[in-house]
């Protein structure tokens, strides 16, 4: 029993649990749009029934429905609901299914199927009497409201026309839009007293923020006339310009009115300007009929406050008759600006709208791609803009430089800030001047020809030469230094080719000598032998022989000292090995088979040296080696190569029985080795020191820097 309870309870509690996730249905338009924007995001089911208020022809596969609450709904494209929308008509009841979306203003419902099952007559249209922001509530829902018409166009729509009116109420206009033939002239309904029904579709922004209304129908009955328009727009009341939006005990019931003035700017098609009494006006009007400075216009239409001022708009226009222009007053930019008047000061002139004259110094000239070109004057420690209405001649342009003075007349256009609604007394933050012509800019003083542009210019053109020319030097100095390196590398090579022959020369002139030192003489000995080894073989042959061994003996020297000769020519050892390595492969040759030991130490950072320099130091070396064998019986030769930061220095050291240097043969005497040796050095740039006594060994210092 206790188990089927639990049973039962855990079935219950699943059972609910899959319930509370269902989606609710909705089957209201008001429970629809009071979903907040996410929860109309999440695509709840509809199912509604509601009657069909509005068949909007800028938007297929839309309609606006109603069951009690207006709401917008719509067919996705393509789909069979969007064919079933096509069908439906204002006063068919529909059944709806669908779900909700968050739309782009108030929430909506998209049509997944549409039936439609029956007529009946429109929900009751609210009143609205309000146009602020929260007027948004009203959007989908059926209103209505009166108003004055202050435009009408009848634009093609397809197959028919729509009729489209701009009216005014008391607290700002809206657009009516009747979807459908409509039985009126639109010309006849501008200023016509108006009650208007339909249904209100918001205008809106980006953040879903309430910006205007627009109201559509299909039906023509929901444009009722109240009060018809008097046929002669110009037999409206007329107005002094100051009297335009002055305080009037009877209010303003926004009908036209009209005005008279003299005509000091027109920009045809758009707007112009009326000046009178000490008072300008701005009227803005769609015909294209071009006036003259100095008309005298009449004009009428509505009045609307624009820019913290009354402007006509809607205007018609017709001229009376031309007089004399009228002559700006020339004021100071302090005058211009009007502010907050204090109490019991006499009255100001106000300027807005009004034809005056300027003075200033010329900053500069804006000249941008669709916009009016711009003179930006210094007045009164101030930027104010001059613009044209009409883009005047490129050479009168050119012809106004920087920093002159300028005396400049146009229509005084004040600039608010644009921060709404005005809690306080509205004060200008700047003012600009509409000119008309070049003939409105006159030069009172002339700038110096040295504007800063043309300065500017000059610098530029005289950084770009010194650029140039500073270029040009570095490349003439690295010209010269070519050139330079060139002549260097040339002389350096007919240096080293010169001392190439001097040190061959005198590698001739050496070996010359040692074959005339040595293996001449010894050859000549040998020939005697041979001679008297001849001359006593029958005679004497044992002194025969003895000469004969002394042959040997002299072609066994002669054999040697030829050797000698050939290997101090040798410097291949540089072609695979360094310096060091070519010095250790001569100690190891001439020590091969002698008593004598021949060391090689090295000092210093090993580096590449020149074969000029290399090879000389070799044969330097060779020489040495040769000569303590020769000469000093020694029996130890060290060499010691060191590398120091720019030179070299190789010492040859022997411990043999040494000499004075002081006294030594040279090369008149035949010996040209120690002589040879310095001049080798001083070739290379280097020197020689010889340090040598009898019985103390000798020590040969060859030093060449690099």
């Amino acid at each position: 029993m206790l188990r089927a309870l639990l049973l039962f309870f855990l079935c219950w509690q699943a059972a609910t649990s899959v319930q509370a996730q269902e989606p609710v249905l909705l089957t209201t338009c008001a429970a629809v749009r009071a979903l907040s924007e996410s929860q109309a995001a999440r695509g709840l089911p509809v199912h509604v029934k509601a009657v069909v208020t509005l068949v909007p022809s800028d938007a297929p596969g839309r309609l606006t429905v109603d069951d009690g609450t207006g709401i917008w709904v719509a067919a996705p494209p393509s789909s069979e609901a969007e064919t079933s929308v096509g069908q439906a008509r204002v006063g068919d009841v529909v059944e709806i299914e669908g779900h909700t979306h968050e739309g782009r203003f108030a929430p909506t419902i998209t049509i997944a199927r549409l039936r439609i099952v029956g007529r009946a007559k429109l929900p009751p249209a609210r009143h609205l009497a309000y146009l602020g922001s929260e007027s948004g509530l009203h959007d989908s829902q059926r209103v209505t409201i009166s108003g004055i018409v202050q435009s009408a166009a009848s634009l093609p729509r397809g197959n028919h026309s729509e009729l489209k009116l701009l009216v005014s109420t008391p607290t700002g206009p809206f657009t009516f839009v009747l979807s459908d033939d409509s039985p009126f002239a639109a010309t006849n309904l501008i200023d016509s007293a108006v009650s208007l029904t339909g249904v209100f579709r918001a205008y809106f922004n980006s953040r879903r923020q309430f910006l205007g209304v627009r109201i559509y129908t299909n039906d023509p009955g929901d444009l009722h006339i109240v009060h018809a328009a008097v046929a002669d727009a110009f037999a409206a009341p007329e107005l002094s310009l100051a009297e335009a939006t002055a305080f009037s005990a009877q209010g303003s019931d926004g009908h036209r009115r009209r005005v008279r003035g003299t005509v000091t700017l027109c920009k045809p098609g758009q707007y112009f300007y009326l000046q009178a009494d000490k008072q300008g006006l701005r009227i803005n009007t769609h015909q294209t009929a071009g006036l003259e400075p100095g008309d005298f216009v009449e004009a009428t239409g509505f009045f609307q406050l624009q820019r913290n001022r009354a402007e006509m708009t809607e205007a018609l226009f017709r001229r009376l008759d031309h007089g004399e222009p009228v002559q700006p007053v020339e004021i100071t930019r302090q005058q211009a600006v009007v502010s907050e008047p204090r109490t019991n000061a006499p009255p100001t002139q106000d300027f807005d709208d009004f034809l005056v004259a300027l003075r200033g110094t010329l900053v500069s000239i804006d000249r941008k791609l669709g916009e009016p070109i711009r003179l930006n004057l210094e007045s009164d420690g101030v930027l104010v803009p001059a613009e044209f209405s009409e883009p005047p001649d490129p050479k009168f342009l050119a012809s106004l430089r920087h920093a002159s003075v300028l005396r400049v007349s146009g229509v005084c256009d004040l600039i608010y800030s644009e921060s709404l609604p005005v809690v306080n007394w509205p004060s200008p933050i700047g003012l600009r001047l509409l000119l008309r012509a070049p003939s409105d800019v006159e030069i009172i003083a002339t700038a110096s020809w040295w504007t800063p542009e043309r300065l500017e210019t000059a610098l530029g053109i005289a950084a770009v030469v010194v650029l140039i020319f500073l270029a040009w030097v570095a490349l003439l100095r690295r010209q010269v230094t070519l050139r330079s390196t060139q002549l260097a590398d040339e002389m350096r090579a007919r240096r080293d080719a010169a001392v190439e022959f001097e040190t061959t020369l005198r590698e001739r002139n050496r070996l010359a000598a040692d074959l005339h030192d040595t293996t001449e003489q010894s050859l000549t000995g040998l020939a005697f032998q041979l001679e008297a080894t001849g001359a006593l073989q029958s005679k004497a042959p044992e002194r025969s022989q003895q000469h004969l061994a002394l042959a040997r003996q002299l072609l066994n020297r002669s054999r040697e000292d030829l050797r000698r000769s050939i290997w101090n020519l040798r410097a291949t050892q540089l072609e695979k090995n360094t310096l060091a390595e070519a010095l250790q492969e001569i100690a190891t040759d001439r020590s091969a088979g002698l008593t004598v030991e021949i060391t090689v130490a090295i000092e210093g950072e090993q580096r590449a040296l020149t074969d000029l320099v290399a090879g000389n130091l070799l044969l330097l070396a060779q020489e040495g080696i040769t000569n303590a064998l020769k000469h000093a019986q020694p029996a130890r030769v060290e060499l010691h190569l060191s590398f120091a930061l720019h030179a070299v220095t190789l010492v040859i050291r022997d411990d043999g029985v040494g000499f004075d240097p002081s006294t030594v043969e040279g090369p008149k005497e035949g010996h040209f080795g120690l002589q040879g040796m310095r001049e080798r050095m001083k070739r290379l740039g280097g020197r020689v020191e010889i340090k040598s006594a009898p019985k103390s060994g000798t020590t040969l210092t060859a030093t060449v820097p690099e």
